[in-house]
């Protein structure tokens, strides 16, 4: 049986700015409707051997504050680590990312990375073990317009009348789709899927960054892309006015963080913004001498299991 999240479109609790953090985690990401593991961060929490997600250290599904913009934790999570796995995915085609939930109310952009792995130093093993502080990031997606004025929006939490990139991942099952380039050349690279919540970022160091890497194995592209080549711990400043601002002070518009956008990509719409089904289990690569792979071998078959019951559920 397939997981309850992927069949099913959960409802979440409705939170005002002031109720509790928010906190999550990647899941999974499906792949033409292939399924390939994320990593649970949470205490005695399974995660398949198989995962194409990074491993990080924080147990509490918790963030990176702006003080840690600088630091190696904003790349790919608290002590983020990379897998041995890679999911393999056409260039042209689109990475339906999971996230175990996303309350209401905890309103930001949501954006996208791609790194490539070929070349650094270890590269004969794809992205496993990569030194993450050596991968160079383009941007691919920033979720604009990130900020909407729609009526009927944000009754449910937030601030009425406005809605937000956030919310289109609520709406579409707490999933965020990316599309890969057809431009970018074949190889190993490392997705980063953020959220930054925003609701305490009137304060000082409030805003809420949740970076979340995935290892993806690209074929067929024609290598016409040229990449940005930024640094993670270069995107963000901590007086960005796309950090250090009040969300309920009736703004009326909203300035993304980060890089811009890099010729070549193409970001998802709003309006395909959808959920996505879940087919079959997805079967991950390895990589070897750099640019062959193999099926991954390295546990038993994964299994779809149900998704850990996360805290904004309803009964």
């Amino acid at each position: 049986m397939p997981p309850p999240l992927l069949t099913t479109l959960l409802a979440f609790l409705t939170l005002t700015p002031t109720a509790t953090l928010a906190h999550s985690h990647l899941a999974h990401i499906l792949i033409n409707g292939q399924l390939y593991h994320g990593f649970d961060p949470r205490p005695n929490q399974p995660n398949d051997p198989s995962r194409v997600g990074w491993w990080t250290a924080a147990t509490d599904d918790g963030f990176v504050t702006p003080a840690n913009y600088t630091h190696p934790d904003i790349i790919c999570h608290k002590s983020g680590a990379s897998p041995a796995a890679h999911a393999p995915v056409r260039a042209g085609d689109r990475v339906h990312v999971q996230w175990n939930g996303w309350p209401m109310g905890h309103v930001g952009p949501v954006l996208s990375y791609l790194a490539g792995c070929a070349g650094l130093e270890g590269d004969e093993a794809g992205c496993t073990g990569v030194d993450k502080a050596a991968l160079r990031w383009t941007k691919v997606d920033d979720s604009q317009p990130v900020l909407e004025f729609v009526e009927g929006a944000g009754i449910n939490g937030g601030v009425p009348g406005q809605r937000w990139a956030s919310d289109v991942l609520i709406a579409a099952n707490n999933s965020w789709q990316v599309a890969i380039p057809d431009g970018l050349a074949p190889g190993p690279y490392v997705l980063r899927n953020e959220v930054i919540a925003l609701h305490y970022a009137a304060e000082e160091d409030g805003a809420q960054n949740y970076p979340l890497c995935v290892n993806l194995w690209v074929e067929g592209g024609d290598g016409g892309m040229e990449l940005d080549g930024f640094e993670a711990t270069e995107f963000y400043r901590e007086d960005d006015p796309g950090v250090w601002l009040n969300v309920t002070a009736g703004l009326s518009s909203y300035v993304v963080p980060g890089p811009t956008v890099a010729v070549g990509a193409t970001p998802v719409p709003y309006a395909e913004q959808t959920i996505s089904l879940f087919e079959a289990e997805g079967t991950p690569v390895v990589v070897l001498r750099g640019t062959e792979t193999v099926p991954f071998s390295g546990g038993a078959a994964p299994t779809a299991e149900p998704r850990a019951r996360g805290r904004y559920d309803r009964n």
